[in-house]
């Protein structure tokens, strides 16, 4: 009879084994399911007006499965507590749990990511906000617990603790995506094929324009500025303008576009941080020549400019050269917290080597795009930009060997390893200067330039240990926003400038060029003016950045550069401020902030910084609080830069 007894216990046991998993596993699939619509919900608002819907389709599947995992552990857990209480617990309450772990917990892990990233310039959000956020998740778990676990255990809703309920509704969510997601699954590919445009008679005596922007591409690595392996720029730059002196608005690449675009400081377009787009009540660059007659078009090469952030803003073809995301992620997919850190695990274990696909389409691919675009479009008038993202991380050797070196993998280098990135950092840039060369002459062959202008410059630069740091973003020394800039303009004569430009120049040199009018807020000015025209304003650069928990600014002329680090992280401590001498300390080495005998000149850089500063928030698409924090000095000098209209608004009379 004990014998008996037992197995039929055991029997039972096992009969309950399903009740007791099953539930578990549906509720945390269904949790994870949901965290990730929320969250594609999110990218999609933030994401201009692209509306690609294929993310959420990945969202179901990845957030689905990452719930099921958890799930699994839950379920076993669930399963251990039937074996010892010999019941399983009611499935109702199995499942809520369930589903509230996993979407709490992923709430949290996310949450605290997006709040910092997008909210708090990449630092951790303020506690009082993290303990008000944990208190309202356990608030919303407490309501959800009562009302849903009395519903599946006691309406029409109980089918959900059921696998083929559950299955059901998962099945319907990704049904539902998959409908809406058909035909956006090309994200940012081009707006449509145009016709060849016949050229309007107002046209006919313009150029065409090719603006090629190399992704972080210092200035010192090309021929013209000291540099070694570029031939082919060197060749060109021969015959054309060299700017020696064009520094650049911002240290990383969405501002930075944003400026070149707009011919606005960031302070004014406020495109600083990673979750900022760039806004569409300031006139771009192509947006101007459209206007004016020309076919305009676009190959981009970084998921930071893309439609999706605003960029496709005047272009009339538009073409993000997606890299080959791992598990065939879209560009929406890519921005998913949880796809970030799937995307690191494999990189990092499980990967059999490193593929610049991977990452970004190499100039081999670049050129041969352009070259496509240009047998489309080349016997109309058009403006052509494409990025080239070669000198960007990751660093990989020619030829290619499978190995490379990427940021996100080694985010703080031994100082002792700059010289070998250095190598590498070249190596890549003549691999960039090979096919640029190809690329012009193809263009020749085809008589294509003779009569376009064509300008190659960068977004910003690289760091490798000159003041203690590596890569981009968060520093405002010369090696990451002294740029190259080469323009050729067909019939004229090859020159060297050392006067100082700026990178919002360059929008109103080609609109010069285009014959098309300027912006209304541009603040650039044209370099195809005397440089003696220039107001006191227009000959200073000034630099801005907010990124990786620093903000920081920079003023520049020929002679002095003073940066203000106004606030970063305090295990990365840096000094209020900086001034150098730039004709006798090009390095930026010594920084005379402290030296007495510099006093003068760090007030008056101050004083310019400030007003400078004060000109661009007072244009701000959204209206910056400093703007009114003005001193009478700071008024003063608005007016004595030139800004008589800014100053008058704000500072009175």
């Amino acid at each position: 009879m004990g014998a008996g007894r037992q197995l039929a216990q055991d029997q039972s046991l096992r009969s309950q084994l399903p009740t007791a998993v099953v539930p578990a596993l549906m509720g945390a699939m269904l949790g994870g399911t949901f965290v990730g619509v929320v969250e594609s919900l999110y990218i999609n608002l933030r994401s201009y007006t692209t509306n690609d819907w294929s993310g959420f389709v990945y969202a179901v599947l990845l957030y689905g499965a990452i719930g099921l995992a958890m799930g699994g552990g839950i379920g076993a857990l669930s399963a251990l507590l039937t074996a010892v209480r010999r019941r399983a617990p009611e499935p109702a309450r199995t499942w809520t749990v369930s589903f509230l772990i996993v979407v709490c917990g992923l709430s949290v892990l996310i949450g605290r990511f997006v709040l910092g990233r997008d909210f708090f310039s990449e630092t951790p959000p303020p506690p009082a906000l993290r303990a008000g956020l944990a208190g309202g998740l356990a608030l919303f778990a407490a309501g959800f617990y009562v009302v849903f676990r009395n519903a599946l255990a006691k309406t029409f809703f109980s089918f959900l603790v059921e696998l083929k309920g559950s299955l059901r509704v998962y099945g319907l969510v990704l049904a539902f995506w998959l409908l809406l997601g058909v035909g956006t699954c090309m994200e940012n590919k081009s707006k449509g094929e145009l016709s060849v445009r016949p050229i309007p008679s107002a046209l006919e005596a313009r150029p065409n324009v090719l603006l090629v922007v190399v992704d972080t591409l210092r200035a010192d690595a090309l021929g013209p500025y000291g540099g070694t392996g570029t031939p082919h720029l060197d060749a060109f730059a021969a015959d054309a303008t060299v700017y020696e002196r064009a520094i650049g608005q911002a240290p990383w690449t969405r501002p930075a576009f944003a400026s070149l675009l707009t011919s606005a400081v960031p302070c004014t377009h406020q495109t600083f941080r990673k979750a900022d787009s760039l806004p569409d009540s300031l006139q771009t660059l192509p947006e101007q020549l459209q206007a004016h007659g020309y076919t305009t078009g676009a190959i981009f090469n970084n998921i930071n400019v893309t439609a999706s952030w605003g960029f496709s803003q005047g272009f009339d073809t538009f073409e993000f050269m997606r890299p080959a995301y791992p598990f065939r992620a879209s560009e929406a997919s890519f921005r998913l917290v949880l796809y970030q850190g799937l995307r690191m695990v494999f990189e990092r274990f499980l990967s059999s080597g490193k593929k610049v696909d991977r990452y970004y389409r190499d100039a081999d691919a670049v050129t041969d795009e352009t070259r496509q675009w240009l047998t489309r479009h080349g016997r109309s008038r058009w403006f052509l930009m494409v990025q080239y993202m070669d000198p960007h991380d990751p660093y990989f050797p020619h030829p290619y060997d499978g190995s490379g070196y990427a940021r996100v993998e080694h985010p703080d280098p031994a100082l002792d390893e700059a010289d070998a990135l250095k190598e590498l950092y070249a190596g890549e840039v003549t691999y960039w200067d090979e096919h640029f060369g190809r690329l012009l002459t193809w263009m020749k062959e085809q008589g294509l330039d003779e009569n376009t202008v064509v300008v190659v410059t960068s977004d910003h630069g690289e760091e490798f240990a000159e003041h203690g740091g590596f890569w981009h973003g968060n520093r405002l020394y010369n090696e990451a926003i002294h740029l190259p800039l080469v323009i050729r303009v067909p019939g004229e004569s090859p020159a060297r400038v050392k006067d100082q430009v700026r990178a919002i120049d360059i929008a109103p040199t080609l609109a010069d060029l285009a014959g098309a009018d300027h912006g209304a807020e541009w603040q650039g000015f044209s370099m195809r003016r005397g440089y003696a025209l220039r107001q006191p304003r227009d000959r200073l650069a000034l630099a801005e950045a907010n990124f990786e928990g620093f903000e920081l600014r920079s003023v520049q002329d020929e002679a002095w550069k003073l940066i203000e680090n106004l606030s970063g992280p305090p295990t990365q401590p840096r000094p209020e401020s900086e001034l150098f001498f730039l004709e006798g300390d090009a390095g930026e080495r010594r920084n005379l902030a402290d030296d007495s005998t510099a006093s003068s000149f760090r007030e008056a850089k101050t004083l310019e910084l400030s007003a400078l500063q004060a000109a661009g928030c007072g244009q701000a698409v959204v209206r910056d609080a400093r703007e009114s924090d003005l001193s009478p000095a700071d008024c003063e000098m608005l007016r004595s830069l030139g800004y008589v209209d800014i100053a008058a608004g704000l500072c009175g009379g």
